[in-house]
């Protein structure tokens, strides 16, 4: 696939697009998703239009093995759900009261037993809740203005507010070796993400890489998946 950078207007009219056939939807509706078959509820960013759920739900078994791992923002709990069937360890939280409810449902419906919290990033955590991972397929969208709808605050990120309480209150909720992750794009605003890792005494360091779709036929751009290396572990 050949990738063509989009200016920013572009790239935010076809994000919108997408989100706009999301909330045509009423009810429920059913989607198979690397073999696993996923009930998608109304206003809950669906991984039936968005190709992004879907390639890190793929990517990250790999990454995460048997660990423990804290998923913000799940969603249709796709993400963690593939994370569990693989042996992993998994909690999620979710600040759509429709995606709890979401992914709930699905986790019951292959019987797999994910705690799953309401509230925004680690708001809903004890402090002596910890992980070896922390992931999250933030929203890529540095947005100029509030957002309001709920289902588009899972692209859409006010001054980057949620992803930068994400980066700052991370070491909180990780065990003494544990690992931060961000899933991304590269249509987001890497240069603030640099600058918020860096002013939490992070480097970021490219893990992983997949060209893709936006949507099924739609413009094309790559998901990435970066760690958080402390820069004292960096140094070493």
């Amino acid at each position: 696939m050949e990738l063509k950078p989009l200016n920013r207007d572009e790239w935010r009219q076809a994000v919108l697009g997408v989100f706009e056939k999301i909330k045509e939807h009423k009810e429920p509706y059913e989607v198979i998703l690397g073999g696993i078959t996923l009930t998608v509820f109304p206003n809950v960013f669906s991984p039936k239009y968005f190709t992004d759920s879907l390639w890190f739900a793929e990517q990250l078994p790999e990454i995460i093995g048997q660990s423990s791992l804290l998923e913000i923002g799940t969603g249709t709990g796709i993400i963690g759900l593939f994370c569990a069937l693989h042996g992993a360890h998994v909690t999620v939280t979710d600040i759509n009261t429709d995606a709890v409810k979401n992914a709930k449902f699905n986790f019951e419906r292959h019987k797999i037993n994910i705690p799953v919290y309401l509230g925004s990033v680690y708001q809903p955590l004890t402090e002596d809740q910890k992980f070896d991972f922390i992931f999250w397929n933030h929203p890529f969208n540095n947005w100029e203005t509030p957002v309001e709808e709920t289902l588009l605050l899972a692209g859409l990120d006010h001054n980057y507010e949620a992803t930068t309480a994400y980066i700052s209150g991370a070491s909180r909720h990780l065990t003494k070796h544990g690992r931060l992750l961000l899933g991304t794009g590269n249509n987001a605003d890497i240069k603030t993400l640099q600058a918020l890792a860096s002013a939490n005494g992070y480097l970021l360091k490219l893990l992983k890489e997949g060209i893709l779709p936006l949507e099924e036929g739609g413009v094309i751009n790559s998901y990435l998946i970066y760690e958080f290396l402390p820069k004292v572990r960096a140094s070493v």
